[in-house]
């Protein structure tokens, strides 16, 4: 039987590369894999439309229902022009649903926006309140989805 000797000569302390290279490659599979590959959201370009309306009121009415803020619900409707109900207070004038938005985002910027729109609202007035909501710092701009009869 062969002793061992207690000190190892030079050649016998050799770095094995083929494993560290297998790790390497194990952690590249895996920060690939959790990795999330979604698209940040941006603002979506909106001409301004005519028909929306653009005075701006002096004061603008905050719903009572929203000073504890929890989110803010704006139902979008259309007959020959558009207008918004927020609570029970009806919007005639885009320029007041734009105050009315900018006072909630400076209030807390986080609470969540849900936009519900009637059927017959065309694109452009929908994404007008979306990106003004977006762009007076509002982060959380959602649509309501109507509900599944079973």
């Amino acid at each position: 039987m062969k002793r061992r000797s207690f000190f190892q000569s030079e050649e016998s302390l050799q770095l094995q590369m083929t494993p560290m290279i297998d790790v390497i490659f194990l952690l590249l599979i895996f920060f690939i894999c959790t990795a999330s590959f979604q698209e940040l959201e941006e603002l979506l370009p909106t001409p301004a439309v005519a028909w929306l309306g653009n005075r701006l009121e002096e004061s603008v009415e905050i719903p009572p229902e929203l000073l504890d803020l929890e989110e803010v619900v704006i139902l979008i409707h259309f007959d020959d022009r558009a207008y918004w109900d927020v609570g029970e207070t009806r919007y005639r004038e885009w320029g007041e649903v734009r105050q009315l938005l900018e006072w909630v985002a400076k209030q807390d910027s986080r609470i969540p926006v849900i936009l519900d729109v009637d059927d017959n609202v065309p694109l452009e007035a929908i994404l007008q309140v979306h990106d003004s909501a977006r762009q007076c710092g509002l982060t959380s701009v959602q649509f309501a989805v109507p509900k599944l009869e079973k």
